[in-house]
């Protein structure tokens, strides 16, 4: 693989586990170096032990493969259900399952990926990590951002709750990256934006006022780990930005 007609031959891939999965997705490719250079220093040393010996020639000519599988529509419709004067913490529990069923099912596609291009598999998360680690900035520096993967191969844009915003599924989705010595075509960086559409800032009080917070990422996580779900997980910015952004009508699952 190593000329224009790879990238059809991976997306092909990718469909065919896609349909094994039962999920809709999207597929991009960035120039390793792209994706390194935008990392934080942390992750930069991360990204370097999990090349290994390949890493140099990744930096030369290599690729990074960024995958993304979308939640089904009634896992956003069970995010911060109320009942009575609570939350419907077992509805909300069925967005927790889809969370894990499509980080494994991330991580499947991207060792066949991985097999495929001869790359190296990065898992789509640290599973449970957020009960354990004493502040955020302890887990960014024990990742690779599969979010930069995203901007750099066009899955998506920088929204204003941070997460990766597709132009068919919104925020919805899951990420996961391969990365490669092969030098496969780029797929082109997106350039869209949230404009003035706040849906994700009015759902969330720690992202409507995040610039009033010394660390409004680590009040997320405190939140999340309090919430209790059986996965560290949250979603009501996601819910937010796919049913009530001034962009609504454009995302389709």
């Amino acid at each position: 693989m190593d000329n224009p007609r790879d990238l059809v031959k991976i997306r092909e891939i990718f469909k065919e586990e896609s349909s094994r999965h039962g999920l809709k997705g999207v597929l991009g490719v960035a120039a390793f170096d792209s994706v390194y250079r935008a990392l934080i220093l942390n992750q930069q040393k991360v990204l370097k032990e999990i090349c290994g010996d390949d890493f140099s020639s990744m930096r030369e000519r290599g690729s990074f493969i960024s995958i993304a599988y979308a939640y089904p529509e009634y896992a956003i419709d069970a995010i911060a259900l109320r009942k009575d004067d609570s939350f419907d913490k077992e509805a909300w529990n069925i967005y927790s399952c889809e969370y894990r069923r499509l980080n494994d099912s991330l991580d499947a596609t991207t060792v066949r990926l991985a097999e495929e291009t001869g790359g190296i598999a990065i898992s789509a998360t640290l599973t449970g990590v957020a009960g354990e680690v004493k502040r955020v900035e302890d887990y960014y520096g024990r990742v690779v951002s599969h979010r930069v993967a995203a901007e750099q191969s066009g899955i998506g844009w920088r929204g204003k709750n941070e997460l990766i915003v597709n132009p068919q599924f919104s925020c919805a989705i899951r990420l996961a990256s391969v990365v490669s010595t092969l030098p496969l075509e780029r797929t082109v960086p997106s350039h869209g934006e949230c404009g003035s559409c706040r849906a994700c800032l009015d759902a969330c009080l720690y992202l409507r006022f995040k610039d009033d917070f010394v660390n409004y990422r680590e009040q997320c996580r405190r939140y999340i780990v309090a919430l209790g779900l059986d996965s560290d997980v949250c979603g009501k910015c996601v819910k937010a930005c796919y049913r009530d952004s001034i962009y609504s009508d454009r995302f389709r699952l």
